[in-house]
């Protein structure tokens, strides 16, 4: 019988290349306007980063500096993503600010050679707190009668929200996660992150797909 710690390290393989699922779906019928155009484009760069992070881990490299650039690549396409939903224009500044504060964590807090807890902590945060702002700007739109099933953006934040809600926990505890064996329920905490991580893919999937349905 297979223990926990086997069914964590087989999901999380699983998780490792979901996002391939978003990506194709995306390519083959997905709308290549904004505001799904730049998101489809950070799924081919996010999926390249963590190609290169799985050859790497094969080769018992340190990789972390991918994930902190892959923390970085994240968080701007949601935040651009939300800013063209939104306000139907990107603020630059925003973007700045969110470059500023990974380059300040990698160059005071937790070098490009440690994992990036604290980054990754604050931007599940961050994307919880664009969806929750999303929910009230549809809450407040009284000239937008299409069903909320039949609307891309809203299914893509369900996603986005399931997946910052179900990381928020791994990312916060993930030094301590990561630094003894994998053994136990707290020590395979990732199951959590794999998971959502996965739903995610496959919700922004369905999301993509209804980008050009008439």
């Amino acid at each position: 019988m297979n223990s926990f710690r086997d069914i964590v390290f087989t999901i999380s393989s699983v998780s490792d290349v979901s996002e391939v699922l978003p990506l194709t779906v995306w390519l083959i019928f997905g709308s290549k306007k904004t505001p799904y155009l730049q998101l489809g484009i950070f799924f081919i760069v996010f999926f390249i980063v963590k190609a290169y992070t799985l050859v790497t881990a094969d080769l018992h490299e340190n990789n972390m500096p991918a994930y902190h650039l892959l923390a970085l690549l994240e968080i701007v396409a949601v935040y651009q993503f939300y800013c063209q939903v939104l306000y139907r224009k990107v603020f630059k500044w925003g973007i700045i600010a969110l470059a500023a504060f990974h380059l300040g964590n990698a160059l005071l807090f937790q070098n490009i050679w440690t994992f990036n807890s604290l980054t990754w902590t604050v931007d599940m945060l961050f994307i919880i707190s664009m969806g929750l702002i999303y929910f009230y700007h549809i809450y407040k739109d009284e000239d937008d009668y299409t069903p909320l099933r039949e609307r891309p953006d809203f299914i893509i934040t369900v996603g986005w929200l399931l997946y910052a809600a179900g990381s928020l926990f791994t990312y916060l505890m993930g030094s301590e996660i990561l630094s003894g064996y994998a053994e136990g329920f707290f020590k395979n905490g990732w199951f959590f992150q794999t998971v959502s991580n996965i739903l995610k893919d496959i919700i922004i999937s369905y999301g993509f797909w209804l980008t050009n349905r008439k």
